[in-house]
């Protein structure tokens, strides 16, 4: 009895196999930009079939998790892009445009009632378009990217601004498209924008000659601005260039509470507090806990609480007091509101900032100083990278010195304006992802280089800031 119902189970399977006749795909072309129209030519197909056209990606996000980083996770996904009917003579077609998707090679399947019937492969190619084209010196250029990938070898593509290298821009959260605003330097005339594939680090120059090179893809593409005459475009004003203060609600529960008019903001901005559900006419103790300490000295770190003053509630046990936001390290504190009998909490983030310390014109070879404030602890948050005139320079941390970063500079020599850029970056973690090879160390440094796509940076939302200023003999 087993004997037979087993062979009929093969029977069973194979009539549903032959269902359906296995056919071939062409794709014309089989590489192209985002965007661009592609045709799917079927062949060998059971007639009056009906077909779904079906890309193959992945959904992917940045692997982070109490303060550390651990690569980038990926989970794979099917989206139907075009459907056809087979035509008596066993053959079909469709057309479809290539989705905003990640670059490098995608499967195409093709399926009859969820049955593949033929398969094809796809190459996004990637592509970089830059808006404007031209403007005087500190003119925002934004350079948008398309077809970055998701795994190891595909993920960075780093930018270089006449040879200087300015940063990476990577799409992890953002399927493959990245998009950067630079500001225009140096002088009136022509100036290559180039972006190059490569490893984590630094642009890979030779990647066309490495074991891992997919022929149909470029290694560089490229662009031109060009400086003209007229005044310098200068940032926007530091204090604006903060990430926008989130909003915070009461608390809807009974008993003691505490809460804000927000929930974020960067280093000194006003903290509308208030409380309720305490004793009446009771004096009620405030603190924030933060993280002291650091990864370098061996001593390790611990959460420490420090005290932010007293507040006196009213009959009705209530109280409402302003605050600074306190000059500390960025990310995530608890503020706890304390009297007898009573405890209440809130969480408030504390956002990076920065400032030009120095006067505005200097004289070459002069000394500039920036103070950046609400730098974080974790992996992904305790760096901000610094470029000079789209060169990048280094980067200051900010765990140990409890947000503040300091960065003493010399001017350049030529006069004129000069430009100061800040963007989040990666300080260490694991290099675990689709197509990391095994050999690598996992817990090596990672990027510490600019994340020029400041909105994928994983983990906290930070911003990318700039400053200028000008180098004048007196």
């Amino acid at each position: 009895m087993r004997s037979f119902r087993a062979s009929l189970l093969v029977l069973v399977l194979v009539a549903a196999s032959a269902a359906f006749a296995q056919g071939r795909l062409a794709l014309e072309p089989n590489a192209g930009i985002v965007g661009s129209e592609v045709v799917a030519t079927m062949t060998d197909l059971t007639p009056g079939a009906t077909l779904d056209v079906v890309w193959m990606s992945a959904a992917a996000d940045w692997n982070v998790a109490d303060g550390r980083f651990y690569g980038v996770v990926a989970e794979e996904t099917r989206t139907v892009v075009a459907t056809a009917t087979v035509a008596a003579d066993g053959t079909a077609s469709a057309a479809f445009r290539v989705p905003a998707d990640f670059g490098y090679v995608h499967n195409v399947f093709v399926e009859a009632d969820g049955a593949q019937v033929a398969r094809g492969g796809f190459i996004v190619m990637p592509n970089v378009a830059i808006e404007p084209t031209s403007g005087p010196v500190g003119t925002p250029i934004t350079v948008t990217m398309t077809g970055v990938g998701y795994r190891f070898w595909e993920i960075a593509w780093h930018l270089l601004y006449d040879g200087a290298h300015a940063g990476m821009l990577t799409a992890i959260t953002s399927q493959g498209t990245a998009v950067a605003t630079i500001p225009a330097t140096g002088a009136v005339g022509l100036h290559t924008l180039q972006l190059m594939s490569g490893t984590h680090p630094v642009p890979y120059l030779n990647q066309q000659q490495s074991p891992h090179y997919k022929p149909a893809v470029p290694t560089v593409v490229s662009a031109l601005f060009e400086v003209t005459e007229g005044d310098a475009v200068l940032p926007p004003p530091p204090e604006t260039q903060t990430l926008p203060r989130y909003a915070a609600d009461p608390p809807a529960a009974d008993g003691a509470r505490v809460w804000a008019d927000h929930r974020s903001g960067p280093v000194g901005s006003p903290i509308a507090l208030q409380g309720a559900g305490f004793p009446a006419n009771s004096t009620v103790r405030l603190s924030f806990d933060s993280v002291r300490g650091n990864r370098i000295s061996g001593g390790g770190w611990e959460v420490v609480e420090n005290e932010l003053g007293t507040v006196q509630t009213d009959t009705d046990g209530a109280f409402a007091t302003t605050l600074a936001t306190p000059d500390d390290l960025g990310g995530e504190h608890t503020f706890f509101a304390r009297a007898e009998d009573a405890e209440a909490t809130f969480v408030y983030t504390i956002t990076p900032s920065v400032r030009l310390a120095t006067p505005a014109v200097v004289e070459p070879g002069g000394d500039v100083t920036v103070v950046l404030k609400g730098v974080g602890w974790t992996e992904t948050a305790n760096i901000y990278t610094v470029l000079l005139n789209n060169g990048y320079l280094g980067y200051g941390c900010g765990f140990n010195s409890q947000g503040d970063v300091t960065i003493h500079l010399k001017a350049p020599g030529q006069e004129g304006v000069h430009f100061l850029s800040f963007y989040p970056s990666i300080y260490q973690g694991e290099v675990a992802g689709p197509g990391a090879p095994a050999s690598l160390d996992a817990n090596a440094t990672y990027l510490q280089v600019p994340m020029l796509h400041a909105e994928d940076h994983p983990g906290e939302e930070l911003p990318a800031m700039h400053l200028a200023f000008e180098v004048r003999r007196n």
